[in-house]
């Protein structure tokens, strides 16, 4: 499948386009993000959400990953989100550490708001986001928290970002479509609970 051309539909076709794309240097982002994208669409293959997250150290080097959303499998559990998951291995995982400034977690996904909550009070240094989600995500409106959150994010030194990662717009498009392969349909079985 040429890279320039139609996207996939189908998880087959989703796990093709993957394995052949190669990160663009002019995108400093495109390999965790494209990491960020195989990770959602193993979610969508489990039954979850399509998100999937990764978290680099100070130095850059990938220091937490996994499928990361499990809201639905392997059972029921509504605080599994991605970077929930993700949040709750690193914290488990890394005891000693006591400040997560130099940290950078990419999420496949902007994140919703209980989950930039999480990464509000984790006091991660960077969150990047692959693609936006302009009708569940929190970043964008960022000045609609509390007035609490945006003191954490600001007051730190230096202060936390959270943004958009600079990856491919293929990329960009790959993070959405992966996430609406099972999105709605999870979504109506929130719904329906």
């Amino acid at each position: 499948m040429s890279q320039t051309g139609s996207l996939p539909t189908t998880i087959d076709g989703w796990k093709k386009w993957l394995a052949a794309y190669e990160p663009k240097p002019e995108y400093p982002d495109d390999a965790p993000a494209l990491e960020c994208c195989a990770l959602a669409l193993e979610a969508v293959e489990h039954g979850n959400f399509g998100i999937g997250c990764v978290l680099h150290d100070p130095d850059g080097a990938e220091i937490v990953r996994g499928r990361s959303n499990e809201v639905f499998e392997p059972y029921f559990r509504s605080d599994r989100h991605g970077e929930m998951v993700l949040m709750d291995e690193f914290e488990d995982r890394f005891r000693h550490v006591t400040s997560m400034k130099g940290y950078t977690l990419y999420t496949s996904l902007e994140s919703c708001p209980m989950c930039m909550a999480r990464l509000i009070t984790s006091g991660c240094g960077i969150v990047l986001y692959v693609a936006p989600d302009p009708t569940g995500g929190m970043v964008h409106l960022r000045d609609q928290l509390p007035p609490i959150w945006n003191k954490l994010i600001d007051e730190r030194d230096p202060p936390q970002v959270f943004g958009a990662a600079k990856c491919s717009p293929e990329l960009q498009q790959a993070g959405h479509d992966i996430f609406m392969l099972s999105g709605p349909d999870l979504n109506q079985k929130l719904i329906d609970r």
